[in-house]
């Protein structure tokens, strides 16, 4: 049996009103993830939650390979896959997540800060592109950076296709230009690269229920 309390409700009130008090900072990390029944099930039978790396989409394999190796190295736990969460957003983008999960499990969650891998939500969008992470510069305008950004990307692209590699997997470019790309992507675990009001996600390998604070069921 849980050992955390099960509710229903509505998007709008699965997620309490006011501030959520997320802190990245803390020792023991708030956290939020959204789950299938089934998944939410198969934890309260076995009391853990693994994840199945075999549903991954096939064009995101590469991305997924260099966030599990990040894991497995920077981490205290040990798995095949990755069990995403919020670990900083807004209420509203919330509230809006559980708007699209109808029929799905909002859990919130305490872990420890050793099971847990923090990433920067908006540019985790470049490794599942494959792009270089290009941090904006201070002062920089939305449009300088819209620039340098499709500059830089551009010049990345041309180095691939004059090696013969452009369209392939990350694991066949050469060497050089795939450290060069991972080694940019490891800024998106800093906070210090970033601003205090940014939306970071979070990965563990495993999730137990006893990392659970309550449960409630998203209903219309």
């Amino acid at each position: 049996m849980a050992s955390f309390p099960i509710s229903e409700a509505g998007p709008g009130d699965a997620v309490p009103p006011g501030r959520i008090g997320y802190d990245i900072s803390a020792d023991q990390l708030l956290l939020h993830t959204i789950q299938s029944e089934e998944a939410f099930g198969a934890l309260c039978s076995a009391g853990v939650l693994v994840s199945d790396p075999s549903r991954i989409d096939p064009f995101l394999v590469d991305a997924y390979d260099w966030l599990y190796r990040q894991m497995a190295a920077r981490l205290t736990t040990a798995g095949d896959g990755a069990i995403w969460f919020w670990a900083r957003t807004t209420r509203r983008d919330l509230v809006d997540s559980c708007k699209v999960s109808i029929g799905q499990v909002l859990l919130t969650c305490r872990v420890p800060r050793e099971r847990v891998l923090l990433s920067h939500y908006g540019d985790w969008h470049a490794v599942l592109n494959k792009f270089p992470h290009i941090p904006e510069l201070p002062g920089e305008s939305d449009e300088g950076y819209t620039a340098r950004m499709n500059r830089v990307v551009d010049e990345f692209w041309a180095r691939l296709r004059a090696a013969g590699t452009w369209g392939a997997g990350v694991a066949d470019w050469p060497a050089d230009l795939r450290a060069e790309v991972e080694q940019g992507w490891e800024k998106i675990f800093d906070p210090g690269n970033y601003g205090r009001f940014e939306s970071w996600q979070a990965t563990m390998h495993t999730l137990h229920a006893e990392d659970i604070v309550k449960a409630v069921r998203i209903r219309r």
